[in-house]
């Protein structure tokens, strides 16, 4: 395993970067692959903040944050937050193989409004960031977004090879956003009503009389 643990805003201590390494040198044993961990751990408004990500050889990323008045104590829950999501997904893990390319470079913006204009309500754009969406199925896109412990994760979907977003909702559940270019919907469209047609007129051939017909595509209810 290789580990660096970084220091900002406070001063360097060798008895906790021991303390860091020990503990994540613990969960990595249970991934029973190659790991990288960087710990980064900060002060911030006299809180004490430990942030622990894991790579795999497999391009799996595992993260665990935590902030609370003793760093010890920070680096303790982080360590557990990554403890519970391995063993969740300890075999998927051990199997997992990264699919396809790297993935797609897409920006991520984020928006703040203005407070020094109330009348303005048009957020601006205050910092801008760069989003690997990599080649993944959904199932694995669902379970990367739990090792991370973040509530959505862009990637480019391995059968469609289309970029897609998967979410958690507030009962738990999870969400797809699936991106598709409007060309690509329009020829979709145009060709399932060609498919239509051609349908219709080999039943009015075989002398089957069509009435009105709907069809309609819904989602299953979660629950």
């Amino acid at each position: 395993m290789k580990c660096s643990v970084t220091f900002r805003h406070m001063k360097p201590s060798d008895a906790v970067r021991q303390y860091a390494e020990e503990r994540v040198d613990k969960v990595t044993r249970l991934i029973d692959r190659e790991v990288e961990a960087q710990v980064i751990l900060s002060l911030e408004s006299h809180l004490h903040v430990a942030h622990i990500e894991l790579v795999t050889d497999g391009s799996l990323r595992i993260r665990g944050l935590d902030k609370s008045s003793d760093m010890y104590a920070s680096i303790d829950s982080a360590v557990d937050r990554i403890l519970r999501q391995v063993k969740r997904y300890r075999s998927k893990i051990r199997n997992h193989r990264e699919s396809g390319a790297n993935g797609r470079e897409l920006p991520h913006r984020v928006f703040s409004v203005d407070e020094l204009e109330p009348e303005t309500k048009t957020p601006q754009i205050v910092r801008q960031e760069t989003v690997i969406a990599r080649s993944m199925t959904v199932d694995d896109a669902v379970m990367q977004m739990d090792l991370m412990d973040t509530d959505f994760l862009v990637f480019t979907n391995a059968e469609s090879q289309q970029v897609n977003v998967v979410y958690r909702l507030p009962d738990g559940q999870y969400g797809l956003i699936e991106a598709h270019a409007p060309r690509e919907r329009h020829r979709s469209i145009r060709a399932v009503r060609e498919t239509g047609r051609q349908s219709l007129g080999s039943l009015a051939a075989k002398g089957v009389s069509s009435g009105r017909c709907a069809s309609r595509t819904s989602w299953p209810k979660n629950g």
